[in-house]
């Protein structure tokens, strides 16, 4: 290959698998323009044709639970208090009565236990699911077998979880734009960007690549920056164990914020993203040859979005409470810019949006103390408890205080990402405002929204996973699982609705948040015990015994992340589901997106939940 000219080799290539792109483009000697220019021939134009995308995923779709392993228990282990559970699934053959838990390290006196499994119904199948909560030395080396099968070898030690905090916070300078990343890629996107309206060139270089791509989504990478001062902000110098301190936080935080705050336009307003491509398509989605000017220079939308608007004023109130020691003057001009978003911004919208922008108000009152946005939080959290359900609907009695998307009673407000920010919201009101007039009711709302909605629906299955949420009927033309009365419910989002749809990563991690917080004010244990159910199952207490983290666990799926490969401590979209609501990952190296992609949001929600349960 050494006598091959690029342009024989890049014939070649497009030919390959994105695997074997991925080698190729390292075995051919290159300076860095060159790199630059041979790599943007992986991202090619989509034609119109391609843009239209059909509902479903026929090959994703098939990719469902084989019968082995059928041990799911977490790959990282449990906390020395918390509750531990093993569950072994029913798929056929000779079912064990009893699990045995050893102590596999070089130990004096080493452990071994053996305890009953108990058959329990559960969605997804019939399950045993046996119990070790008694078991609260910290130990190193663990492992469970049961049925002729072994697990994972697991840990149980106080650190746990804290002890991945690190990895998950180094993902983020992997997917730095902007500035050479060594060992990931070169310097990239430095002609980012010009304006799609009138061709302009605007300085918008930097931030962070958003997933398995290399677009710049501001929605989506400002959770970045929020899930980096929750954990600065809940743990301080101990986040990391190895004692790195807040520096490399708030330096990772600085670098992200600076393209965030090119983001504004004079009127105050936030454009929407760079590279994100028209309508979404990958037109953007490719490297350049840095250079201005020339052909391949991407796009900035400079539409301006009402969540985007929401997002970044809470994100700029936060910055400037994180920088108000260590950078006064950094700090003031960022608390300045989200001032002056607020002002421009019509703060209305959908559920969501209302649920940031009253975050928001809460966090601008905490950097501030003023009035107005007091007075705004209160209008705010006023119509965020009118959006939530308090009665039971649908001819049932089962469920109740769930939110909804807008103002129609029939439509339950459900979101892949934000799947808990109402609450939190309310939470975070109730936590600016103690003393407000109306502080008693939105706490109440939030143990409505618990204990009559979220605790219901996790007992529906072993795992105690979080639904994707509830609905009226079928919406769609696919399997609803029916509920009480006219309401229905899917584990995973609808695979008919659209042909966006993905894993539920983000929306398991969101309510692990939830909960976690709730814990600390309402003061009920089993609301962290039930946090902690949530994340073990993208810790590999799943049906495939999947651990959704790269480099952590085992049985790793291989990411959809066709530029750079593998980042250690990314988090994948993980377990979706197919017409029949049943778990499907790719576990055969396809690189589906709608799986195995990594996310800015998996990321965010992951330091955020974490960080609120390792507060004391």
């Amino acid at each position: 290959m050494g006598g091959d000219s690029l342009r024989a080799v890049w014939a070649r290539a497009r030919a390959y698998s994105c695997a074997d792109r991925l080698r190729l483009k390292y075995s051919v000697s290159m300076n860095r323009r060159d790199f630059l220019v041979a790599a943007g021939a992986l991202a090619p134009a989509l034609t119109a044709a391609q843009q239209t995308q059909p509902l479903g995923d026929p090959r994703v779709e098939k990719l469902t639970a084989p019968a082995s392993p059928a041990i799911a228990l977490n790959h990282l282990g449990f906390l020395p208090d918390s509750p531990k559970i093993f569950i072994y699934r029913l798929t056929g053959g000779a079912a064990p009565t009893e699990f045995t838990v050893r102590d596999i390290a070089s130990v004096p006196n080493p452990l071994r236990i053996t305890r009953p499994l108990r058959k329990t119904a559960s969605d997804f199948g019939e399950c045993l699911v046996g119990d070790f909560s008694d078991v609260k030395g910290e130990m190193l080396m663990l492992q469970a077998t049961a049925g002729g099968e072994r697990s994972v070898p697991f840990f149980i030690r106080s650190d746990a979880w804290r002890r991945t905090l690190p990895k998950a916070v180094s993902y983020h300078r992997a997917q730095r734009c902007g500035v050479a990343v060594p060992g990931v890629h070169p310097a990239c996107h430095l002609d980012d960007a010009r304006r799609r309206d009138n061709g302009q060139h605007v300085d918008l270089t930097g931030g962070w690549h958003d997933a398995g791509d290399l677009r710049k989504w501001m929605d989506a990478t400002m959770t970045n920056a929020f899930g980096l001062l929750h954990l600065a902000r809940n743990l301080g110098e101990d986040w990391d164990p190895a004692g790195s301190g807040l520096a490399p936080i708030l330096e990772e935080v600085r670098w992200g914020n600076r393209y965030f705050l090119k983001m504004q336009d004079t009127d105050g307003l936030v454009w929407a993203d760079v590279a994100g491509g028209v309508n979404g398509d990958n037109s953007d989605n490719h490297w350049t040859d840095n250079l201005r000017g020339t052909a391949d220079d991407r796009y900035v939308n400079t539409g301006k979005p009402g969540l985007v608007q929401a997002m970044w004023t809470a994100l700029q109130a936060m910055v400037f409470q994180a920088f108000r020691a260590a950078d006064p003057g950094y700090g003031q001009a960022c608390l300045d810019a989200g001032v002056r978003c607020w002002r421009a911004a019509k703060r209305e919208g959908n559920t969501r949006e209302l649920s940031w922008w009253a975050i928001a108000a809460a966090e601008m009152h905490r950097a501030t103390g003023a009035e107005e946005y007091a007075a705004a939080a209160a209008t705010l959290g006023a119509e965020l408890l009118r959006r939530q359900n308090t009665s039971f609907e649908g001819g049932q009695k089962q469920v109740r205080g769930y939110f909804l998307a807008g103002t129609n009673p029939r439509a339950p407000y459900a979101d892949a990402v934000y799947s808990a920010l109402p609450p939190l919201a309310l939470l975070a009101l109730a936590a600016q405002f103690p003393k407000h007039l109306e502080a008693q009711r939105w706490r109440d709302a939030v143990r409505l929204h618990l204990d009559e909605y979220v605790l219901p629906m996790t007992s529906r299955s072993a795992y105690r996973i979080m639904p994707f949420g509830v609905f009226f009927g079928s919406p769609t033309k696919e399997h609803y699982r029916p509920l009480a009365g006219e309401l229905t419910y899917r584990y995973f989002l609808p695979v008919r609705q659209r042909s966006w749809w993905l894993g539920t990563t983000s929306h398991l991690e969101c309510y692990a948040a939830l909960l976690g917080e709730a814990a600390h004010i309402f003061g009920n244990r089993a609301y962290r015990d039930l946090a902690y159910r949530q994340l073990e199952w993208i810790m590999g207490a799943n049906p495939f015994g999947a651990c959704l983290m790269t480099g952590e666990g085992m049985r790793n799926p291989y990411p959809h992340s066709r530029y750079v490969g593998l980042i250690i401590g990314g988090i994948m979209n993980g377990i979706a589901g197919n017409v029949e609501d049943e778990p499907v990952l790719d576990m055969e190296y396809g690189f589906d997106w709608r799986t195995t992609e990594y996310w800015s949001p998996h990321n965010a929600f992951y330091l955020w939940a974490n960080s609120v349960l390792e507060r004391r």
